[in-house]
């Protein structure tokens, strides 16, 4: 499998590069385009929460801690003292980065559940209603960061299931279609669980009809390609 420097690096960039043709073309703004890199980075790592005891899942719950407390804190309104906001968020990062990283721990097992595009839908259907329900985000931006969670899990699946391939000796490695299936039916227990948080998740997430009809207008599509290229092509030089 590719190394977590590998992960991080490619999700970071494909999320950024996405993240800044939503801000050119007028979707989101500054403050949402780094939200909606943070979320493609961070479904870029998602996959590896399994790896057990691993300094690459100490990291990832730990960045999770970080962000789900910070996202708290900046979204509560000012009600509460600087002290208080301090103390539940760091009430709130120690709770995801010790209890729940141990059970977790306890009942996954690496390329087990989590590695399947099932738990991709589910984690962006999560973050999805998550973001909306919790952090007050609109129906539209929250779809968005839904989406760059699952861009960033399927290209962690997809440079997984590369590396699984040896192309210098011509060979494929046992772990190949290991990283990319639709769902674990070994974990069937935990593939129930993904399945009914997707249902609840889905439940409560916001309307997705601006989300969908913005992806399925042809307008979107033009705009892209009219702020793809340089107007003037003369200020840089092209045509002399």
């Amino acid at each position: 499998m590719a190394s977590f420097n590998t992960h991080i690096t490619v999700a970071a960039v494909a999320s950024g590069l996405l993240a800044t043709l939503c801000l050119q073309v007028g979707f989101i703004g500054t403050g949402d385009a780094l939200l909606l890199t943070l979320a493609g980075t961070i479904g870029g790592i998602l996959p590896d929460i399994d790896l057990q005891h691993s300094y690459a899942s100490r990291i990832i719950f730990s960045l999770l801690g970080m962000i789900i407390s910070f996202l708290w804190i900046f979204s509560t309104e000012n009600q509460l003292s600087i002290l208080e906001l301090w103390i539940i968020g760091l009430i709130i990062f120690a709770f995801i980065r010790y209890p729940v990283w141990m059970v977790f721990h306890k009942y996954t097992k690496h390329r087990g559940a989590i590695h399947s595009l099932l738990a991709a839908f589910v984690f962006a259907l999560f973050t999805t209603t998550i973001s909306y329900q919790f952090f007050a985000k609109t129906d539209f931006i929250s779809w968005l960061i839904g989406l760059l969670v699952f861009y960033g899990f399927i290209i962690h699946l997809v440079l997984d299931e590369i590396y699984s391939v040896d192309f210098m000796n011509h060979r494929i490695k046992r772990s190949f279609g290991t990283a990319m299936k639709i769902i674990d039916t070994k974990q069937y227990i935990i593939s129930v669980i993904l399945i009914a948080l997707g249902g609840v998740s889905f439940w409560f997430a916001p309307n997705s009809d601006q989300f969908l009809d913005t992806l399925s207008a042809p307008q979107t599509y033009q705009i892209i390609w009219s702020r793809m290229l340089p107007t003037d092509l003369n200020l840089i030089g092209v045509i002399k």
